[in-house]
């Protein structure tokens, strides 16, 4: 499943695609949403023009409505639709009316608020998820502030997932907010590894479907093969500064022993250093994990050991910073464990990496195969 994301600006005549607005002002008979083609196409869907002429230009949907503000999910079957020769297409296919449970949900809406879009299909979008946030709307400020800082004067703008869970993040939304729904992927990442933010927000999740033990179960599948993954670059970064001498060996130690404390080892000046990847396909910020066998190697070892985060992991490339020295860190955690009641005990923390004085960004690419050969 390929997730690609657009913010919007409405206008007038975009709110025609809602049959409040449509009946009560006076902007036209568009009655659908434009989406800008150097968007939507050019950089979401390039090969869309083609494909749509097998379907005379109209793409079946299913289509979710939230917001605005905590007004939760509403699903409709709608097309999106190449109009001729007309540049743009439009999310169409009939009007919005408001559900029956809410008479007036749609009414608040006004031009230059905005819809924050998820398409979901990689030739072609096959769902589409929007999300329409309110300036007058009390639970909507702090987003609609944010979201409209970034889209500036433009109309409309893609954007990457890791930024739009950062600005919803940085919005902190009512725990209520709708909004919530697109970040399952990563509450979903940190639940899989018991981590309490993603759980609790998991807990308090209001909109859209229950989560099932499957979901979670594959949740936990994808995290492991991230883990994989993140091990993968930080193996070749590592042969990299060997292959340039920075370095005189390293072993990747989880790869032979999968209860190791640690992932990596490598010598330098005639010393050896431990290290543990830590990978998320989002942010830098997204929190990681720490077990407790970790925390006492990093405290108990003779050796420097070092988290290396690596994050934004897509599509062959990644990047990595790594952290200071963890023994004084680990030491400081492991005292408050060990004063927990007696018969209470933790197998881990979760801990921000902004905490942890990371070095300098360090961008990773995966070696080409056959250049690798």
């Amino acid at each position: 499943m390929l997730r690609k994301f657009a913010l919007k600006r409405l206008t007038a005549s975009d709110l025609t695609f809602f049959e409040w607005h449509f009946r009560n002002h006076n902007a036209g008979n568009q009655k659908a949403i434009n989406l800008n083609a150097d968007v939507f196409v050019d950089q979401l869907y390039p090969g869309l023009p083609g494909l749509a002429l097998s379907k005379s230009g109209r793409l079946p949907i299913d289509l979710y409505l939230y917001g605005p503000g905590l007004e939760q999910e509403h699903n409709l079957q709608r097309k999106i639709i190449k109009f001729g020769s007309y540049k743009n297409w439009r999310l169409d296919g009939e009007f919005i009316y408001d559900p029956p449970a809410n008479p007036a949900r749609f009414h608040v809406l006004k031009p230059s608020d905005l819809a924050l879009f998820e398409f979901v299909g990689e030739v072609e979008p096959h769902t589409v998820k929007s999300f329409f946030i309110s300036q007058a709307t009390t639970e909507d400020k702090t987003l609609y502030a944010n979201l409209s800082e970034r889209l500036g004067a433009r109309g409309m703008i893609s954007m990457l997932y890791r930024e739009i869970e950062a600005r919803i993040r940085q919005a902190t939304p009512d725990e209520r907010h709708p909004i919530f729904e697109l970040l399952l992927e990563s509450d979903l990442e940190d639940a899989a590894k018991a981590g309490p933010a993603g759980l609790t927000r998991l807990y308090k999740r209001r909109s859209g479907r229950r989560l099932s033990k499957v979901e979670l179960a594959q949740a936990l599948r994808r995290v492991e093969e991230l883990g994989q993954v993140g091990e993968e670059f930080v193996n070749s970064y590592l042969e990299g500064l060997k292959s340039q001498g920075k370095i005189s060996n390293f072993q990747w130690e989880s790869q032979d022993n999968a209860v190791s404390p640690y992932d990596f080892w490598y010598e330098q000046g005639g010393r050896k250093f431990l290290l543990d990847v830590k990978a998320t396909s989002g942010g830098f910020e997204r929190s990681i994990h720490i077990s407790l066998p970790e925390l006492q190697t990093m405290q108990d070892s003779g050796e420097p050991y070092h988290v290396y985060r690596v994050y934004e992991v897509e599509d062959g490339k990644a990047k990595l910073r790594i952290s200071v020295e963890m023994r004084t860190i680990a030491k400081a955690i492991l005292k408050i464990l060990l004063s927990l009641p007696n018969g209470v005990s933790s197998d881990g923390v979760s801990v921000s990496p902004l905490i942890l004085d990371c070095g300098a960004e360090i961008a990773l690419a995966m070696p080409d195969p056959v250049e690798a050969q």
